[in-house]
């Protein structure tokens, strides 16, 4: 539960996200563009569907899981042969866990890769993998009946979502932001605004608080999709694209129709779910089905929560599903435990995206049959990738590298030359190395060495001044209490 203090909460906001824009500014970006070197034949999905069915708990439709509510009795578990046909051909990551168990939350973690992430950190620059889609050529398309806040909807190019968040009555808006050169196609923009125009119509044939209703309102977020994968490939096969869908319907079942009407409403979902897994195929599409968190109850036959204290300690609200679908990832159950934040870093790996997610504490899981490797130099350099003493790729005249393809679980060396026009004393004509045990995507980055005349002493103002701002801000927040609790 969020505290707010009125009057302070919007100036303490400001007063931090003015602090970290500067640090942003004093601290280099990591940059995308890279010279691919492709070591074997990899297939790059083209683009990603990424599913996010609202509140729905891995142990009501894994099989290997039982649900439990709160006082130790055994829930039933939904009846969902679609899902687990798709689990069957997909990787299925068995234990994986929402560090934050409310929606805003979930969705920020999802697509930041910080486990501790909120919208605002979502709307800072290079926070998300649709800045690193933005900067691949990506168009980022979204239909959100939750997770519809204002950071989240301006990710995207194109985005329907729900401004009331309301099943009973449903207010869909369309909105656009431009953040890469292509546009998006006027076919898209006619099919997302006929379905929009068409949703309260959509859900209002079945009665208020019906379970017929709570699974219309799913089915038009999903048939909304599916029109807008049928458009693209008509009028922009060549385009890539992520398309994010939030299905909204299942956690507010969960909370207003009991943990039976919850079971209801999943096995409502299921079958509009093959379609779009389907398409997907079609389409070379990797498709990923997620939530935001899952679902607890107190006994059988309540009302369910996730949030407050004795929900989001169980299993139940923590526990989500993650399955993928792709041609380059291999059909497995996944073993180990994995949070929510390694979920933004695996899909930059499945569509062959440098991972420059600049807040992210989770990691790839390693879904692929193989590997990559981005090498960051400070400066155009010769690169090699050595294995038993065996230079197996090399590339020049660049200071990032995409090394596709290769083999994981394997032992690497990366070594680093440069060219002998380089002005820097301390590494004119030096050999730099590098070992990595490359079990998932990873990224190597050579500095030049802290003492380096200028360099150093700019890299040293910049941590000074950066730690004079942190300290700062921690003095006003104090103040700003402080005069709180005066009054």
């Amino acid at each position: 539960m969020k505290c707010k203090i009125p009057g302070t909460t919007h100036t303490i906001s400001k007063l931090v996200a003015t602090t970290l824009f500067l640090l942003y500014l004093l601290i280099p970006a990591p940059a995308i563009a890279s010279t691919v070197v492709e070591i074997n034949t990899v297939s790059t999905p083209d683009g990603a569907v990424i599913l996010i069915i609202d509140g729905l708990s891995s142990p009501y439709i894994y099989p290997e899981l039982t649900p439990y509510a709160i006082d130790g009795t055994v829930l039933d578990k939904a009846v969902v042969h679609n899902i687990l046909q798709i689990a069957k051909d997909s990787a299925r990551v068995m234990d994986i866990r929402a560090p934050q168990t409310y929606t805003e939350a979930g969705h920020s973690v999802l697509v930041t890769g910080n486990s501790g992430a909120d919208g605002e950190m979502v709307g800072y620059p290079d926070a998300t993998i649709y800045d690193m889609a933005h900067e691949n050529g990506y168009l980022a398309i979204a239909v959100l009946e939750r997770g519809d806040f204002y950071e989240m909807c301006a990710e995207q190019d194109i985005v329907v979502h729900d401004a009331t968040n309301s099943i009973n009555d449903p207010t869909i808006k369309m909105s656009t932001n431009k953040h890469i050169d292509a546009d998006v196609p006027q076919a898209v923009i006619k099919a997302m605004e006929l379905r929009a125009d068409g949703a309260y119509d959509y859900v209002n044939q079945y009665p208020e608080s019906s379970g017929e209703r709570y699974d219309a309102y799913n089915r038009w977020a999903l048939d909304t999709a599916g029109d807008i994968i049928r458009s693209m490939s008509e009028s922009a096969p060549g385009q890539k694209y992520i398309l994010t869908i939030n299905a909204g319907a299942i956690d507010s079942s969960g909370h207003h129709r009991r943990n039976s009407g919850y079971i209801e409403n999943i096995e409502g979902i299921d079958p509009a779910i093959m379609t779009l897994f389907e398409l997907c195929i079609e389409n070379n599409l990797a498709f990923i089905l997620t939530a935001d968190h899952g679902m607890a109850f107190a006994a059988d036959n309540t009302r369910g929560g996730h949030q407050s204290e004795k929900y989001a300690v169980t299993s139940e609200a923590q526990m989500i599903p993650f399955i993928v679908h792709a041609p380059n990832v291999k059909e497995a159950v996944i073993d180990g435990k994995y949070g929510q934040e390694d979920i933004a870093p695996t899909i930059l790996g499945i569509l062959n995206i440098p991972n420059g997610l600049r807040f992210a504490d989770g990691n790839d899981i390693g879904l692929k049959d193989y590997v990559n490797i981005k090498v960051d130099v400070p400066f155009s350099s010769d690169v090699e990738l050595v294995h038993d003493g065996i230079t197996i790729a090399s590339a020049s005249g660049d200071d990032e590298y995409l090394f596709l393809g290769i083999e994981p679980g394997v032992n690497y060396t990366v070594r680093v030359s440069d060219p002998d026009n380089i002005d820097q004393p301390v590494v004119k004509n030096e050999l730099w190395e590098q070992e990595v045990f490359a079990d998932a995507d990873t990224m190597i980055e050579f500095k030049l060495p802290v003492a380096s005349g200028n360099n150093g002493i700019s890299r040293n103002t910049q941590y000074l001044v950066g730690g004079v701002l942190i300290l700062l801000i921690n003095a006003i927040g104090l103040a700003v209490i402080v005069r709180i609790i005066k009054k």
